[in-house]
């Protein structure tokens, strides 16, 4: 009974490894190694990720000429040095286009208020889009920091 049982977790064992083979019988290669600046292997240029928040639903956005609407989060991944191309605007007409967190206009305390504006992607990055409430116009927004 105890041989029985050696062999068959043997055999378990066995069938869990991680070689591998291609069908042709050759060797299979192996997994993909990443680490360093924004998980990236070290001398690799590579992707970035970015993640682009839209505070509460309340704006439109268009990332790459993708229409994202009111997706709350979206995330895609760019090669290194990619300029992204960001349009924004109020999702309704109960809210107004207010700006855009973590963009290269963003370079002040105003943020970049710009409709149309671009990310280069040099590292992983958030951006926000914040459309207030049209009512709290000119008053300081609710757009929290980004996460």
């Amino acid at each position: 009974m105890h041989k029985t049982m050696a062999i068959v977790l043997l055999a378990l064992a066995a069938g869990c490894s991680s070689s591998s083979s291609n069908p042709d019988g050759s060797g299979g290669t192996g997994g993909q190694a990443t680490g360093g600046t924004g998980g990236q292997a070290a001398g690799d240029a590579g992707t970035f990720t970015l993640k682009m928040e839209n505070y509460l639903t309340w704006c439109t956005v268009t990332e790459q000429g993708t229409p994202e609407g009111t997706t709350a989060l979206v995330t895609m991944t760019f090669p290194a040095g990619t300029v992204v191309n960001l349009i924004g605007a109020a999702a309704s007409d109960a809210f107004v286009w207010d700006y855009w967190r973590g963009t290269d206009g963003d370079t002040g305390a105003a943020h970049d208020t710009n409709m149309t504006t671009t990310v280069t992607m040099t590292k992983d990055k958030t951006v926000q889009a914040c459309c207030p409430f049209a009512v709290e116009a000119g008053l300081p927004t609710p757009c929290g920091a980004p996460s």
